[in-house]
């Protein structure tokens, strides 16, 4: 071997070592097919994953779509049905408005109505009164010349005296008239009380104390009609009087107009 061939072989010995080094480098240009094929793995995993990260981003965006859809439609529905109940509730008070306005206008009438027959109730009773007055003086020859002031009510003739006595002095005063004390039922008493246009005038009928009971002066008891207390102790020495739509209880004692009767007189019987 020649010294030239020598030398080149050490040189070649100690620039193995470098050159495998430089081999071993990342950045080393060695192996060009190995390097290739990793990075080709590389890019085949990444569109391999790609689409299915999109997919899932779709996925989650169209189920985000449909939330947000079916939560505004909720929102529509319970908006309509919030509208429908008010429209609702305005009818319902548009229409209770109607009725109320109706009902006012009805009232209105009635008032009117009523107002006219209290007018006329007046006139009504006014003509009554006039009547009744004209009748009192065209019967006052039926009861008497001498009695121009009593009424006649069917076959009988009343009076209420100008003389003002005590209950038991009552009879005395009306047999002095030729007439008796009077005694009669509710309904035809509050009939010629309205015709005398009486006050506070005494009847027949006081609070017996033998018997404890309510009795005419003739000892009959009166009806249940005339309304009168249930019996007791407490009215003992009370008289019955009336006035023009009530009966009442003093004190027999004290001093009063008495109310008499009389048939009307045979003559006129006689004539009718």
């Amino acid at each position: 071997m020649s010294d030239q061939e020598g030398t080149y072989s050490i040189l070649r010995f100690l620039r193995s070592p470098s050159e495998s080094q430089n081999r071993s480098r990342p950045g080393s240009t060695q192996n060009p097919g190995k390097t290739d094929g990793k990075a080709s793995r590389f890019s085949f995993s990444l569109c391999g994953i790609t689409p299915v990260i999109l997919g899932v981003f779709s996925l989650l965006l169209l189920m985000l779509c449909g939330f947000f859809h079916y939560q505004y439609f909720q929102s529509v529905q319970e908006s309509e049905s919030k509208m429908k109940s008010l429209i609702q509730q305005t009818e319902s008070l548009q229409n209770k408005e109607e009725n109320f306005l109706q009902v006012l206008k009805a009232l209105e009438q009635n008032k009117e109505i009523l107002q006219q027959l209290q007018k006329q109730n007046e006139w009504a009773s006014l003509y009554i009164t006039e009547a009744l007055q004209e009748l009192n003086v065209e019967q006052g020859d039926r009861c008497g010349p001498s009695l121009s002031h009593w009424v006649q009510y069917r076959d009988h003739c009343y009076h209420q005296t100008v003389q003002i006595v005590s209950w038991l002095e009552c009879s005395d005063l009306c047999i002095s008239l030729n007439a008796t004390f009077l005694k009669t039922e509710r309904s035809r008493l509050m009939y010629i009380m309205k015709l005398l246009a009486a006050n506070h005038t005494w009847l027949g009928l006081s609070y017996n104390e033998e018997d404890n009971q309510w009795k005419w002066e003739d000892g009959s008891l009166p009806s249940p009609g005339l309304s009168l207390p249930k019996p007791s102790t407490d009215f003992q020495g009370n008289c019955v009087y009336a006035n023009v739509n009530t009966v009442g209880m003093d004190t027999c004692t004290m001093s009063s107009s008495c109310v008499c009767e009389k048939p009307v007189c045979a003559k006129h019987s006689e004539e009718s």
